[in-house]
């Protein structure tokens, strides 16, 4: 049976974990088996100058965190030795980009277990496409791009009469000028 100091610091784990979950917009799931310390700890600090987080978690105590955070559908993410990328904010794609750019660079024994985005769990090859996501101001300007275009063409067709109009007239005036 634990002491209570074991409980304590536990709860005190529930607690930071459910923060985490409940406030993170992204997370990544990854399997940390046989990587060296130091490895984790420079993963950690490029997460960490790039205002995101990593943190290796338990999975009884996550999924209760999970639990306690509103967030119950993200449980099945819990399961082996994992450690958990996250960020907050609007852009998703950041720790995804950051982890499996890392994997690759390294060539790290680290593997990709899943992940969350919002309160839904997405898979390994949903967090692959995620980190091919360009950043949210790229999607705006392509958006707005998409969109701007055929207002131009809109523009240019509804501009085509008036213009010919005044082609016109301007003839018509030199012509009479030239009487």
């Amino acid at each position: 049976m634990p002491n209570a100091k074991v409980r304590l610091k536990k709860s005190q784990t529930i607690d930071e974990l459910q923060k985490i979950i409940g406030e993170s917009s992204v997370a990544i799931i990854t399997n940390y088996r046989g990587i060296k310390t130091a490895e984790l700890t420079t993963l950690r600090v490029k997460l960490r100058n790039a205002k995101m987080g990593f943190k290796v978690v338990k999975n009884t105590l996550a999924r209760n965190a999970a639990g306690g955070a509103k967030k119950a559908a993200l449980k099945s993410v819990f399961d082996g030795p994992i450690a958990m990328a996250y960020g907050y904010g609007e852009d998703v794609a950041a720790p995804a980009k950051l982890i499996i750019d890392h994997i690759t660079s390294t060539k790290s024994t680290m593997t990709i277990a899943g992940g969350f985005l919002g309160d839904q769990p997405i898979t390994i090859p949903q967090v692959t496409e995620l980190s091919k996501m360009p950043p949210k101001k790229v999607v705006i300007g392509q958006v707005l791009g998409a969109l701007q275009g055929p207002l131009y063409g809109l523009v240019g067709v509804l501009n085509a009469p008036a213009a010919g109009l005044v082609g016109v007239l301007e003839a018509r005036i030199k012509q009479l000028e030239a009487k």
